[in-house]
């Protein structure tokens, strides 16, 4: 069982580069950044990975002491901002492929765990943020994944993640909500069998993942968890696993804590607060 964990890196400098009305490059900020993925990998690690990818898309990622951990280098620092287009997609068909003029910091992240995907050699693979924590206490390290896999295959999902995305246009109310990269897990030919990749017009990832299950009649799988749309309470959920609300939002695998996501996208809420 080959597991491939897919992680993207973005400093406040990528942040900023992005979306300068909303981010400011902070030197002690990019340091927590570090740091919280650095600990995310060292718990993936504790997992047994096949490998860990770091889609470095500020081109300053550290050297990692363990040959399990490949940073490689994605789109703003193969120099697609500057009007070239990234060599990886030449590995893929791309129907709807265009020019983005509306570029920002959602669509950077997408395009690098996409670019991940591509790179990725292993049986099932698990695109993460990292802004997520295992709660090893809760869920031993040598079972969770374990977990997730056989129930993925006994049931036939096409994927199984954390999160739901509301639908914010009339025109996709039909899909009720969309899913997202907290942390998603699917086999290695999901992206390819189905011709999902870049979401140019939504510009998060898996908005494409949802539709396309939706409209084959796929089967997927939203763990449970506080969700965007409210559907779950999570003052109410996480009080039930005995969790604090501030810790994030708490996820369950068999019904038993598997996951926090610190919520903020990248962290930078939770940083800031740190940093106070």
């Amino acid at each position: 069982m080959k597991v491939s964990y897919i992680l993207v890196w973005s400093d406040t400098n990528t942040m900023n580069r992005n979306d300068s009305k909303y981010y400011s490059v902070n030197e002690r900020d990019n340091k927590a950044l570090l740091k919280h993925t650095l600990d995310l990998i060292d718990q993936i690690l504790e997992l047994n990975p096949h490998e860990i990818l770091v889609m470095d898309n500020e081109g300053n990622f550290p050297k990692h002491h363990d040959d399990k951990v490949r940073v490689i280098p994605s789109y703003q620092s193969v120099g697609y901002l500057d009007g070239e287009r990234p060599k990886w997609l030449d590995k893929i068909n791309i129907e709807d492929y265009k020019e983005d003029i509306n570029f920002n910091a959602a669509k950077s992240t997408a395009m690098a765990y996409n670019h991940g995907i591509i790179e990725a050699t292993g049986d099932y693979y698990v695109l993460q943020h990292n802004d997520t924590k295992y709660l090893f206490e809760n869920y031993s390290s040598n079972k969770v994944i374990k977990d997730a896999i056989e129930l993925l295959e006994s049931k036939n999902y096409e994927y199984i993640t954390i999160d739901k995305k509301p639908v914010k246009h009339k025109e996709y109310e039909k899909y009720e909500y969309f899913a997202d990269c907290y942390w998603f897990l699917c086999r290695k030919d999901f992206y390819s069998k189905h011709n999902i990749w870049v979401d140019w017009i939504r510009g998060d990832n898996n908005h494409l993942a949802t539709i396309t299950c939706k409209d084959k009649g796929l089967k997927y799988l939203h763990l449970p968890g506080h969700f965007e749309t409210y559907e779950t309470d999570r003052f109410e959920f996480n009080n039930k696993y005995f969790f604090e609300v501030g810790c994030g939002n708490l996820h369950t695998l068999n019904d038993r804590p598997f996951l926090i996501h610190r919520k903020g996208g990248t962290g930078l809420n939770r940083i800031h607060k740190e940093n106070r």
